[in-house]
């Protein structure tokens, strides 16, 4: 006949429970059928069978996903504003170089780059955990860039009427980007 959803389960809970709990598969079905969910033959009920502490059942769980339309579209921005971020630090950098002559640092903007781009590569796994964990490092990171570009905001002098777009026109526009980024992450965490 037909067999319910608990005898139909049965192979499947012993194939996840059996290698976490060191019995043999062979060994914990023959007890599952001895016994058969019930204290019958050898007094032993299945999840015992499996070696599970009575009163607390192994159960398996599946691994939630994020949505794959907000994890793409979230991703793809990161990388966007990273690539947008390490052209703007190498334009300045060789601006600075010419007119002043001093060497850039990069090791500061490529942490916050690669932390980008590692949070960008765990949002595109679409698990929930390292998910919620990329968009929160993203979020992090693109408020650490918002920081950045506010101090060179707020140091950049005031340039000539002539000289358009002026000296606070990058970092404002770095601000503008670095809000948009933070605020994709920051959504989307609060989404997921």
């Amino acid at each position: 006949g037909r067999r319910s959803f608990g005898e139909a389960m049965v192979p499947v809970v012993l194939r996840c429970a059996c290698g976490a709990s060191g019995v043999s598969g062979r060994r914990a079905l023959g007890r599952a059928k001895a016994s058969a969910g019930s204290t019958g033959a050898h007094g032993l009920t299945l999840r015992s069978a499996l070696g599970a502490k009575e009163g607390g059942a192994r159960r398996l769980q599946p691994v939630r996903a994020l949505d794959p339309s907000v994890c793409l579209s979230v991703a793809q921005e990161e990388i966007a504003f990273a690539a947008a971020l390490a052209a703007e630090t190498y334009l300045t950098a060789k601006k600075k170089k010419e007119l002043t002559g001093e060497d850039t640092n990069f090791v500061h903007p490529a942490a916050v780059i690669g932390a980008i781009l590692l949070s960008s590569g765990l949002i595109q796994t679409q698990n929930d955990l390292l998910g919620k964990v990329g968009f929160l490092f993203s979020s992090i990171a693109a408020f650490a860039v918002i920081g950045k570009y506010a101090k060179r905001f707020l140091e950049a002098g005031e340039g000539a009427i002539d000289d358009w777009p002026g000296p606070k026109a990058v970092p404002a526009f770095g601000i503008f980007m670095s809000l948009m980024a933070f605020l994709a992450s920051t959504q989307a965490l609060t989404r997921v």
